[in-house]
């Protein structure tokens, strides 16, 4: 593991040797927070293979020159390829900017994300809508050449599969290595936001569509992985991880159906399914700008399902 600081400082990125045999090196990269609350939260992933080097979800503009530094440190002179799992701003917004350092690297992602790529004015606009003053702390979103990109058809590596998996974005995809007996899903967040010691969360913002997120994690179940690594932050070897997604979707689906019934309001949503959600029980261990943060997230993924279930869809 190499490192430019302690983690739980932050000041500068770190990286950590996930899994090491021949032919194969996987590494988090854990970039500092770009607000308050955000340690240990961005967290692109960076594998070499025998063929090339791949990196996935860069992150926002504001971290990109601390990412530059961590692949430098790691003696990385070229990316070869760019995957992105969506093009929201916190895993994408400094595509435009990595480019910049890493010029020849070939972007990865869904073709409806290409224009917003390319031009990123409104996708820069909804992100202030949405996310207010984080979006400025996230830092602004560059555009890509459009000769970087690449459709994502899959077979750009041997052993890479694309799997699409809507759900958190219209334009969500997975991917997964394979290699030998090793197989890495790169899951984005299809599958929620996994931090580590048994805390788990959906990632489903308005609009959501409960059917297309449901299929996107049978999906993955279905590859059976031997190693998630999720967007936000954590990676596990117990793919076990992808069924509590699916159950944990099924009792927030039954719990919020009868609140919405009921009228009750995101707050006291929340403290409901905290108290049935066994997953979610750990965000009162975490510190209080962390808490924040994930009460923000879990909040935010409430309001995204009772609009599907408001809507019936």
């Amino acid at each position: 593991m190499t490192r430019t600081t302690s983690p739980g400082t932050n000041e500068k990125g770190y990286s950590t040797e996930i899994m090491k045999k021949e032919g194969l090196c996987l590494h988090r990269l854990t970039l500092p927070a770009p607000a308050p609350g955000f340690t240990d939260f961005i967290t692109p992933w960076l594998l070499h293979t025998k063929q090339a080097t791949l990196l996935v979800d860069p992150g926002p503009s504001a971290t990109i020159p601390d990412l530059v530094e961590v692949l430098k440190d790691q003696g990385v002179d070229e990316i070869d390829f760019v995957l992105l799992t969506h093009i929201h701003i916190d895993h994408a917004g400094g595509i435009g900017d990595f480019l910049s350092a890493f010029p020849n690297a070939r972007v990865v992602s869904h073709p409806r994300s290409f224009r917003h790529l390319v031009d990123p004015g409104k996708l820069w606009a909804g992100s202030l809508q949405v996310l207010g003053d984080l979006a400025n702390q996230y830092g602004p979103i560059e555009a890509v050449p459009e000769k970087a990109l690449l459709e994502s058809a899959g077979g750009f590596v041997p052993g890479f599969g694309v799997i699409h998996t809507p759900g958190h974005s219209s334009h969500h995809q997975s991917y997964l290595y394979t290699y030998g007996d090793t197989k890495i899903l790169f899951a984005g967040e299809a599958a929620g936001v996994y931090l580590g010691e048994n805390y788990l969360r959906p990632a489903t913002p308005p609009r959501f569509f409960f059917d297309v997120a449901y299929e996107s994690l049978q999906k993955l179940i279905a590859v059976e992985p031997t190693l998630i690594c999720y967007g936000h932050f954590g990676y596990t070897h117990d793919t076990g991880w992808l069924r509590n997604a699916a159950e944990q979707m099924q009792l927030w689906r039954r719990v919020l159906q009868d609140l919405l019934m009921r009228d009750v309001e995101t707050a006291q949503a929340l403290s409901v399914l905290e108290q049935q959600d066994r997953y979610l029980t750990r965000r009162h261990r975490f510190d209080g700008q962390i808490a924040s943060r994930e009460r923000y997230f879990i909040e935010n993924s409430i309001k995204g399902f009772l609009q599907s279930l408001s809507e019936g869809t």
